[in-house]
């Protein structure tokens, strides 16, 4: 019998492209997290990694850590600037669904978007983040990238078996494989009412 339920965020809680100019926004956010860098000196710092302006966040943070050993200034730019940035076609789960399911289960969230952000976004989209128990920030501060370092601490706070614990997320590799590896039931989603059907639930929204 499930007891506790573990979501992913991006992809996850919310569909569809944020950003109305991602390349332009990470030149943006890598400006503010180095000042003394211009423009070709950001382009020769990422070409050194193997990565251009439309990486992925984590990869470029890592490159960050890799060579300053930090990604604090990134984060922080990232969670108070994210507004000003135009959403485009972004479906948000349906908060209701979340209420519904904190009253049968302990609801956690391990993502690779810094808990800040996540707060300013449930806090935009009329969500009360005081339906998780808890919410885990799986990049930057975790020396171990995978999420099976949460996933492991969340059963032990929670003292259930393994497949009493439900994952759902959107990446097979980063999500899913570390929860089916600790014996963890999973649920892949590729869109929100993926979610909805799974839990019989109505969405009216």
């Amino acid at each position: 019998m499930i007891k506790v339920i573990i979501f992913d965020f991006d992809s996850t809680l919310h569909t569809g492209e944020p950003w109305s100019n991602w390349h332009s926004y990470m030149l943006d956010t890598l400006h503010y997290a180095l000042p003394d860098y211009d423009q070709k000196d950001i382009l020769n710092f990422l070409s050194k990694y193997g990565l251009t302006l439309d990486s992925l966040t984590s990869l470029i943070a890592n490159a960050l850590i890799q060579e300053f050993g930090t990604a604090e200034k990134m984060v922080e730019f990232q969670s108070h600037n994210i507004y000003r940035l135009d959403y485009q076609k972004l479906e948000i789960i349906n908060p209701k669904l979340l209420e519904d399911l904190s009253k049968k289960y302990h609801l956690y969230i391990v993502s690779n978007s810094p808990i800040e952000s996540i707060k300013r976004h449930f806090g935009h989209w009329g969500i009360n983040a005081e339906l998780f128990k808890n919410i885990y920030f799986n990049q930057f501060e975790n020396k171990n990238p995978t999420k099976s370092v949460f996933y492991q601490k969340i059963m032990s706070d929670e003292q259930v078996a393994p497949d009493e614990i439900l994952v759902i997320g959107d990446n097979v590799t980063d999500d899913l494989v570390p929860a089916k590896n600790l014996g963890m039931q999973t649920f892949h989603t590729t869109k929100l009412q993926d979610i909805y059907d799974y839990f019989e639930f109505e969405n009216n929204k």
